[in-house]
């Protein structure tokens, strides 16, 4: 029980509210959630982005109508004309553990490599991470390459949101480039109920709607054209653009949707779409079209899924992996109003509605997690391992987290889909994991390896340190036996618990957690509560839970009571929250002649190792509180031929002992 472990300083940088647009968005969802996973951070954004004569659109939102909530603190220093507010950007930034700087054009990277001058000037030991959104703009112009190459070389990581713009943030300079998807950030809250939310059919053509800016890439004047073809084919379509029209781009559109063909099935809505007018507009369309000539990342095709609309779009960008191809949308080739027009011609005759049966809502959680994580490896930068202990171990933790949870809710939704579909079990129906007694000892790099082959065999996702799985496999086979009519509706709470542990991960892989609750860590060096695809992790002291009495059905504690927790006031608690028959699956360090641990500490408590006498202490303090031992500890049961487990950090070696208890 360890004093709270500080929080990590982190700098967001980048457009933000007032700002307009999906990039605003992203950077403050990005600044929201690095803050609820427990970092301390400041989004750090323009007070005046561009000049206005090379953005013609508007550039800020009132604020009356933010796309999203605004993050605090959000702090606005930086101005495009100003140098010197650069400077002393990246001197106030200097202190900070990790920088994330958005990368959106060209132009602002004088601005950004100037504070990265700055945080060195005054020998920051900040880790540095570009976001980059667009590595190359859609149309650049000279001197940009040249540019992004040298931002792009000058901090530790980069993130991109394609395989294709990591090939280039690689040609451009950057040392460590890791791709991850863009996470949802979708404006205009939920789709409206009744009966424009659910979209009753009604007379009339395919209603389609395009969202957001106007310009050349987005292939809208290809759209037109083959709007015009289909129509010439009898197939009925009305096509609404809303959003700005700039440039050339804007006045093409313009011309081809007032063509005389085309009246009556064009509406043109220019200007900006608030987000509070989103959910209207999604709710009186039948499909989103997003005809890209290229791109990186869009949420559009997320946006349209969350408001129950199919999609059309082109093979560019993220929309091949946002996209089930004749599934939920339709996916055509890029530049081709022909297939545009292919693909137009598959919304009739009953496609339409088949598509539209097949969308589902996207989850908004589990690609944040991800993406925290990709943010995380980004900034290791070139570094082969961290040493033991500071910033880059807990750098390592926080990525192995984001990585852990990311592959349960890939994993655990995959799983779910193939079993509506019978095409594989449902989650109740995985194997329980064997071999692991309720009561016993870890006796050699033997049952290592089992362990460890075991998890694989269930599709599990292994801990990084072996000896780990296997009293998680016997915690969980512990659990599990409680709702052994496949119903799996325990409640659990992971005691000491750490967020990429593999035992509540597990759980939820064999399908506990549906309900909101179910499934909760508590440890007292956690911050503010996160949730981690079902799973609560909030702060909380094992001795002192604060929940009802007899309001669980297990309680696990892997490797936790060594560290200073006092055990008669856990084994009391515990004891108290447990319903009758309820579990307690507990592990600790033992060894049945513990080496001498005088004078070694971890996590600012003596270091130890727990002798036989002293689990036949435990077991009789438990028996005391009404929790009674799963088994015997006789001498064969303590006894083990090896010391399997090796901890690096104290140059000790002993073994892991399981103890499984029953609330009388």
């Amino acid at each position: 029980m360890s004093a709270p472990a500080a929080a990590r300083r982190v700098v967001v940088l980048g457009p933000a509210h007032p700002n307009k647009g999906g990039i605003a968005v992203h950077t403050t969802e990005l600044a929201r959630h690095l803050a609820t996973g427990g970092d301390d951070v400041k989004l750090v954004s323009w007070a005046s982005l561009y000049p206005e004569l090379l953005y013609p659109g508007q550039v800020a939102l009132p604020e009356a109508a933010p796309e999203v909530p605004e993050f605090s603190p959000t702090l606005r220093p930086l101005s495009w004309s100003s140098p010197a507010s650069w400077w002393r950007t990246g001197r106030r930034i200097a202190g900070a553990d990790l920088v994330v700087l958005a990368h959106v054009v060209p132009l602002q990277v004088p601005a950004l490599l100037t504070v990265l001058a700055a945080m060195r000037s005054v020998h920051s030991r900040a880790r540095t991470v570009v976001v980059a959104h667009n590595v190359l703009p859609h149309e650049p112009g000279p001197g940009d390459e040249l540019l992004v190459s040298r931002l792009l070389a000058a901090v530790d990581g980069v993130v991109v949101h394609s395989e294709a713009q990591a090939a280039l943030a690689h040609t451009h300079g950057a040392r460590r480039v890791v791709t991850a998807d863009l996470p949802p950030h979708l404006p205009g809250g939920p789709r409206l109920a009744g009966e424009a939310g659910s979209r009753v059919p009604r007379d009339g053509g395919v209603r389609l709607l395009s969202l957001g800016v106007v310009r050349e890439y987005k292939g809208l004047d290809l759209l037109l054209e083959a709007l015009g073809e289909v129509h010439q084919r009898g197939f009925d379509a009305r096509l609404t653009i809303a959003g700005e029209l700039w440039g050339a781009a804007g006045r093409r559109v313009r011309e081809l949707a007032s063509a005389p063909g085309m009246r009556g099935h064009v509406d043109l809505r220019e200007g900006y779409v608030p987000a509070s007018a989103i959910p209207a507009l999604m709710a009186a369309h039948d499909a989103v079209v997003l005809p890209y000539r290229s791109g990186t990342a869009s949420q559009n095709a997320l946006l349209a899924f969350a408001h129950g609309l199919p999609v059309l779009a082109t093979r560019v960008g993220s929309f091949p992996a946002q996209v089930r191809d004749g599934v939920d949308g339709l996916l055509v080739e890029p530049g081709s109003a022909a297939a545009l027009a292919q693909g137009l011609l598959r919304l009739g005759g009953g496609g339409l509605t088949s598509l539209r049966e097949n969308v589902q809502a996207p989850d908004l959680q589990a690609p944040w997690d991800a993406y925290l994580g990709a943010v995380d490896e980004a900034a290791l930068g070139g570094t082969a391992a961290a040493p033991p202990g500071g910033k880059a171990l807990a750098v390592l933790k926080r990525g192995a987290e984001h990585a852990l949870w990311a592959r349960v809710g890939v994993q655990r939704r995959a799983g779910e889909q193939l079993a509506a579909r019978k095409l594989t079990a449902a989650p109740a129906a995985r194997p329980v994991p064997s071999g692991v007694p309720r009561t016993g000892v870890l006796h050699d790099a033997a049952e290592v390896a089992d362990a460890l082959a075991q998890t694989k065999r269930l599709h599990l996702p292994a801990h990084p340190d072996a000896p780990k799985n296997w009293d998680a496999l016997g915690a969980v086979a512990a659990v599990l036996t409680l709702a052994d009519d496949g119903s799996r509706t325990a409640r659990v709470l992971d005691a000491g618990s750490a967020r990429y542990s593999p035992v509540l991960p597990w759980l939820r892989l064999y399908g506990l957690g549906r309900t909101r609750g179910d499934l909760a860590g508590i440890n007292l060096e956690f911050g503010a509560t996160v949730h981690r695809d079902g799973v609560e992790f909030r702060r909380g002291d094992v001795t002192d839970t604060g929940l009802p009495d007899a309001s669980l059905d297990a309680v696990t504690c892997m490797s936790v009571i060594e560290h200073g927790v006092p055990i008669a006031g856990f084994l009391t608690e515990t004891a108290r929250i447990l319903r009758p028959g309820g579990v307690l699956a507990l592990s600790t360090d033992y060894d049945q002649s513990p080496p001498d641990t005088t004078g070694v500490t971890a996590y600012g408590a003596p270091v130890k190792i727990f002798s036989p006498a002293d689990l036949r202490d435990l077991v009789a303090l438990a028996a005391r509180v009404g929790l009674d031992l799963v088994g015997e500890l006789t001498d064969d049961v303590l006894a083990h031929p090896e010391r399997p487990v090796h901890w690096k950090r104290t140059g000790l070696d002993y073994t892991f002992v399981l103890l499984t208890f029953v609330r009388r």
